[in-house]
């Protein structure tokens, strides 16, 4: 399938990564989506994008915002899941609330809209899910355990869900370390910005999977 024939999901539109890429995939896709979990009055929808509101946490709002995808575009062919968050500066014997949160937020929104997502592509034969996982989850990091955690969910649903399927449909993580953002270089000014991740980069290797048919795969970035 050319991309220029695949209708997108992308989760977190709000958030700059997610942002970035509806304004790439946008020049290149059919449709594309971004969902936010609280639509402002003030966003407007473009001919072949559009920005609505689903809740990630919700088994019901994902199947309406399924629905309402199929009516106004048909099949999704791509589900980007980049929602979520990070935080740390505790040891993991003086958090507790926070293993929920991080849990919640980048985990179980991933699984949700996999749940969700997934019979559909196995019913049209053809579908593509890129999760969003960490580098920092692989051997770990400092104070960081409930977000490092989570991700490592992330890693391990990507694997598992690649295993059970396939047939045309493949789901892939992308593990970026610090993404090259306008937060994060205010959040880091005195860090070294040259080994950081562009958003560019981010989004042609997350072009490169929905033309190829790698399957399973935790990809560095």
């Amino acid at each position: 399938m050319k991309l220029n024939e695949m209708n997108v999901v992308i989760t977190g539109a709000n958030g700059t990564v997610a942002s970035e890429l509806i304004s790439y995939f946008s020049n290149k896709a059919a449709f594309v989506v971004g969902t936010v979990r609280q639509l402002k009055e003030n966003v407007e929808n473009e001919n072949n994008s559009a920005i609505i509101e689903m809740d990630p946490l919700d088994h019901y709002s994902i199947e309406s915002a399924i629905k309402w995808i199929n009516n106004q575009a048909g099949d999704i062919h791509c589900w980007l899941n980049i929602v979520g968050g990070f935080s740390m500066g505790n040891h993991v014997g003086e958090v507790r609330d926070e293993w929920s949160y991080m849990y919640n937020t980048n985990f179980m929104t991933a699984l949700n809209c996999c749940q969700q997502i997934l019979p559909k592509m196995k019913q049209g034969g053809w579908g593509r899910i890129v999760n969003m996982g960490a580098q920092a989850a692989v051997n770990g990091m400092p104070l960081s355990g409930p977000y490092c955690t989570s991700k490592a969910a992330v890693h391990m649903l990507t694997k598992i869900i690649a295993l059970e399927n396939g047939n045309g449909v493949t789901c892939n993580a992308l593990l970026p370390g610090i993404i090259d953002t306008p937060s994060n270089r205010n959040k880091m000014p005195e860090a070294d910005h040259d080994n950081w991740v562009g958003l560019n980069k981010i989004a042609e290797r997350i072009e490169a999977l929905f033309l190829s048919d790698e399957n399973g795969s935790l990809i560095d970035v």
